[in-house]
């Protein structure tokens, strides 16, 4: 992001603050600049939250509270596993953690958790594991809103976080995760490839795409498991994978068949029935490591695809998507009460939204993979690599693998410019292209400026 959007946006929010000096969450915004991405983990009860948490994290660690508590937990970076509550009345204390062998367990409490864990994840993002309620979105700068299904009716809890003027003329920062992929198709080994076309499927519907930035499908179970999985589990699995598949094929019908077969709970917990199929037959057909094998589980579960987005799309934009929330939090109390300085605060919020690029860059690399007329592969691999969508520094945009000194940047930049300038003014038919060329030739001049041309 340049610095001109984020010197903008905290310019405008000390502004505000010194309009309405007694808005706590004004005050609240000066803080969220200096923390990680605050990334929201949402949905309905039973969706599979705490299971995508731990899969992120990369532990066994979610949940800590007991089930159906309302409680927002806060995963944050720290040195060792440590809980501390934040009462909605009172002053924060700390809170005694027990490890159990499905992670750390604490009481019930009041208001908010934050539990501490040392993980590489948590030092470029927080995790918020939300109540079902919905609380604490607006907490985060981005969404993780997970659901079974892409109904309308699963997709109305997104909508209502799109109606303010800032919401719509910003891009959209959740990220729609289809749970349960392993039980389609009846929970068969094919049912993960079966769930990403669906995804796909659902990331090409105008409607869906007018609330989400982009659509996962997951295994949760699968996914948690691979990025946990011990030796003991992978033992057992290479056991049950070396057994003639007369006697597991009809076990693994039903989970019925496979406790009455006498084949371990403990990892049909852990995998769940699809999963365990899954991890057999992977193991059948060359897998025949822990590593390897988690791998491909990982793969075939859909988290390492979502893992990508969460960092090219989500922490790579972790100052625009910033910006995104602050100016959220103006526009809320500025529609809320009027001062004699209020409208010219709203004028500069909205030239804000009409001349930010960081914003329509992201927009333009969700929607290029969608576009009705698509451009030739590799002008569309150009496009997305100048608008950030493989990192937002000068050699990532310009896809330069070796150090290179800034002439030559400018010569490559100069190149790409003129190619989507041609682009921008007539050079292709459809009118959506023409307006993308035209977003890619704001991120050059983006870069030349940045450059120092």
């Amino acid at each position: 992001m340049t610095p001109h959007l984020a010197g903008t946006v905290q310019s405008l929010l000390d502004d505000t603050l010194a309009a309405y000096p007694r808005v706590a969450t004004l005050r609240h915004q000066r803080h969220r600049w200096t923390e990680p991405l605050r990334v929201a983990v949402a949905g309905r009860a039973g969706t599979g939250k705490s299971t995508l948490v731990n899969a992120l994290i990369g532990d066994r660690v979610a949940p800590v509270t007991p089930p159906g508590d309302t409680t927002t937990v806060w995963y944050q970076d720290g040195a060792g596993p440590r809980a501390t509550a934040y009462p909605r009345d009172g002053e924060p204390f700390e809170l005694p953690l027990t490890m159990t062998p499905d992670g750390p367990r604490t009481g019930q409490a009041e208001g908010d958790l934050v539990i501490h864990w040392p993980s590489r994840a948590l030092r470029q993002m927080t995790l918020l594991d939300t109540p079902a309620d919905g609380a604490s979105l607006d907490d985060a700068d981005a969404v993780l809103h997970l659901s079974p299904a892409a109904r309308p009716a699963d997709l109305e809890p997104l909508r209502t976080h799109q109606h303010s003027a800032v919401a719509r003329a910003t891009p959209i920062a959740t990220v729609l995760v289809l749970s349960r992929a392993d039980e389609v198709n009846g929970g068969r080994t094919d049912a993960f490839v079966t769930a990403r076309q669906i995804a796909r499927r659902h990331g090409r519907d105008p409607a869906v795409r007018d609330v989400c930035l982009r659509v996962h499908a997951l295994g949760g179970l699968a996914a948690a498991t691979a990025r946990t999985l011990t030796d003991a589990e992978f033992e057992t699995i290479a056991h049950l994978a070396a057994l003639p598949r007369t006697d597991t094929d009809g076990a693994l019908l039903s989970t019925d068949r496979y406790l009455r077969a006498g084949l371990p709970p403990d990892l049909l917990h852990r995998l769940g029935l699809p999963g365990v199929r899954l991890a057999t037959v992977l193991a059948r057909t060359g897998h025949d490591t822990r590593l390897t094998l988690a791998g491909e589980l990982a793969r075939r579960s859909g988290v390492t695809e979502l893992r990508d987005t969460i960092t090219r799309g989500l922490i790579a934009r972790t100052e625009a998507l910033k910006a995104r929330a602050t100016l959220l939090a103006i526009e809320s109390v500025l529609d809320g009460q009027w001062t004699p300085r209020t409208d010219a605060l709203r004028v500069r919020l909205g030239r804000i939204l009409a001349e930010a690029t960081e914003f329509r860059e992201m927009r333009l690399v969700a929607a290029l993979p969608e576009l009705p007329v698509r451009f030739a592969a590799e002008l569309e691999a150009e496009a997305h690599r100048l608008a950030g969508g493989d990192g937002t520094d000068i050699p990532s945009r310009l896809g330069l693998d070796e150090p290179t000194d800034a002439p030559a940047m400018r010569r490559h930049c100069d190149e790409a410019l003129l190619r989507w300038q041609v682009l921008a003014e007539g050079g292709t038919a459809d009118r959506r292209q023409r307006r993308a060329a035209t977003i890619v030739v704001e991120s050059c001049a983006s870069i030349l400026d940045r450059l120092g041309v």
